[in-house]
């Protein structure tokens, strides 16, 4: 993927998860000094300086550094048992509101399929101010169904999936809520009918495919399939913090402008 000309946008940054893995880990994101001299001639009656001054990192240079020193760490085909600490991706990621009493919250939800089949849902819930503006994540959207669950799925957040007091008091169960909220929060009769098309659930705003991805992991389990009887067939489900979701330009789509364009072509 590009760097930081015009083929790569940000989708989704979180400056202060970045830099609390980058101090867990020991990676260096300090400001680098560019050099600075001092050109001083006779016949000019001025002098010009150049130094050497602080500059902070790009974007794409922290990416490049923390994914170098994490390397194994981050998880991309999850032929690996439970749990990984750190996953990433490549692939279409879905930007919606999560829907619940603390205000500012959204999820973005992206799927997987591992080298051995194994089907994984990947759930991250972040913050709307680390979502780009060219999102929409401020666009009005419509509204529909919403969890009972979302008060217990923030706690859980809370303790990063460490402690779980909720009615859905087992891994699978809560993690399957999860998993709901990411992919299914905002359904109404009519988009319940068409599920491979985000922009017409409620509280959705936007995607991006073709997409870099890298999160933080708080739960990984595998779902016991005698158990659990899926609108959508998911063998593992992993639950997080999103870090950084970068993308092509032309990759990024935002659901009002997509929905304004749909409603057009409907009525021609």
């Amino acid at each position: 993927m590009g760097e930081r000309g015009e083929s790569t946008r940000y989708a989704y940054w979180s400056n202060r998860r970045v830099r609390a893995i980058a101090d867990e880990e020991g990676i260096s994101i300090a400001a680098r000094w560019r050099s600075r001299f001092v050109l001083s001639l006779p016949f000019l009656p001025f002098e010009w300086e150049f130094g050497r001054e602080p500059r902070s990192l790009y974007k794409n240079e922290i990416v490049e550094r923390v994914e170098r020193s994490i390397g194994s760490l981050a998880v991309e085909d999850f032929v690996t048992p439970p749990r990984v600490r750190y996953a990433k991706g490549i692939g279409r990621v879905e930007f919606s509101h999560f829907v619940t009493y603390e205000d500012g919250r959204v999820v973005l939800g992206a799927r997987s399929i591992a080298s051995d089949g194994t089907r994984v849902a990947v759930c991250l819930f972040g913050s709307k101010d680390n979502v780009a503006g060219f999102m929409g994540p401020n666009d009005p959207v419509a509204v529909g169904w919403s969890s009972s669950a979302m008060v217990s799925i923030s706690e859980w957040l809370a303790t990063r999936c460490v402690e779980n007091n909720s009615q859905w008091d087992d891994p699978q169960s809560i993690s399957v809520e999860a998993m709901k909220i990411a992919f299914e929060q905002g359904l109404t009769r009519e988009s319940s009918e068409s599920p491979d098309r985000p922009w017409r659930r409620g509280y959705t705003f936007g995607d991006t495919s073709d997409s870099e991805w890298f999160a933080e992991i708080y739960s990984d389990v595998v779902l016991d399939q005698e158990r659990w009887d899926l609108d959508e067939p998911v063998d593992r489900i992993l639950v997080g913090a999103p870090v950084w979701v970068r993308t092509p330009r032309a990759a990024a789509r935002r659901y009002i402008d997509y929905r304004r364009d749909m409603n057009v072509r409907r009525y021609r």
